[in-house]
C-alpha cells in the first residue's frame, strides 16, 4: 500500500510547503496550480513531503545548543546543520531511482558481459555505476536543472585554484564538504555572508556563497525538479 500521508493532510502540509517556497511564487494561487499540475499523487506526496521537511530542518531550522558558557545558537553549527539538511533532501528526491550495486550488474540495460574476468573490469563496471547512481552524481544533476544563468551566478561564488569553473566541479566541490561532516565530523565553515578563504589538498579556495545564497538556488532546483514533470509554466 502507498504511503501517502502528505498527500492526506494537504491542506496543512500545502501550507507548511508554501511557507517554504512562497520567494518562488508571485501568490498562493500560482502556487496552488503549480502543486496541482504535478503529475502523480507520489510525486505531490513527495513534494508535500520535501518542501514541509526544508521549512523545518533548514529554513526555519536552527541548531541550539544548552550549555553554560556558550551562546544558544551558535552560527557556524546552525550553518552545518542546514548545510548537511540540503544534501539530504536534494539526495531524497531521487531515492526511487536508486538501485544497489548487484542489481546494477545483473540488469540488461547495464550490458555487464559474464564472468567479469578480473579486480579491473569489476571496478570498470563499478565507476559506470557511480556515474549514473552515485550520490555526487544526483548532486551534480540537482544544479544542472537550473538555468544557464544561475549556473554560471552559482559558478562564480567558488573559485577553486587550478580547477575548471563548471557545474560538475562547483557540485563535487559542494558534496565533498558534506561528506567531511558526515565521515570526518568536519564542520561547515566556509558558507558565511563575509567571502572565505580555505584550501581543497593543495588548492585554494575563495567561496563568496553564504548558506542562504544556497538555500536560494536549491528551492529554485527543487521547483524545476517537479515543473519537468508537470505543464506549469512558472516563472522564476
Amino acid at each position: 500500500m502507498k504511503d501517502l500521508r502528505y498527500l492526506k493532510s494537504k491542506k496543512k502540509f500545502l501550507e507548511f510547503s508554501y511557507l517554504a517556497l512562497r520567494d518562488q511564487f508571485p501568490s498562493m494561487e500560482d502556487f496552488v496550480s503549480f502543486f496541482n499540475s504535478i503529475e502523480s499523487d507520489e510525486k505531490k506526496n513527495q513534494f508535500l513531503e520535501t518542501a514541509s521537511f526544508y521549512l523545518f530542518l533548514v529554513k526555519q531550522g536552527n541548531w541550539l545548543v544548552d550549555i553554560p558558557g556558550s551562546d544558544s545558537k551558535v552560527t557556524y553549527l546552525t550553518e552545518t546543520y542546514k548545510y548537511i539538511g540540503l544534501f539530504s533532501l536534494i539526495e531524497s528526491l531521487h531515492k526511487n531511482n536508486f538501485i544497489d550495486f548487484y542489481s546494477y550488474l545483473k540488469r540488461g540495460k547495464s550490458k555487464v558481459e559474464f564472468p567479469i574476468k578480473n579486480k579491473a573490469e569489476l571496478e570498470s563496471y563499478y565507476r559506470k555505476y557511480k556515474e549514473e547512481y552515485g550520490a555526487i552524481q544526483q548532486s551534480v544533476s540537482f544544479f544542472k536543472t537550473l538555468n544557464m544563468e544561475k549556473q554560471n551566478s552559482l559558478i562564480k561564488k567558488i573559485q577553486i585554484k587550478g580547477t575548471e569553473p563548471t557545474i560538475e566541479n562547483f557540485s563535487k566541490y559542494l558534496y565533498e564538504l558534506r561528506s567531511k561532516f558526515v565521515h570526518e565530523a568536519k564542520l561547515i565553515l566556509n558558507m558565511s555572508p563575509a567571502t572565505t578563504i580555505g584550501k581543497k589538498g593543495n588548492k585554494i579556495v575563495t567561496c563568496k556563497m553564504s548558506i542562504n545564497d544556497l538555500m536560494s538556488f536549491f528551492e529554485e532546483g527543487f521547483v524545476l525538479h517537479f515543473e519537468e514533470k508537470s505543464c506549469y509554466p512558472i516563472e522564476i
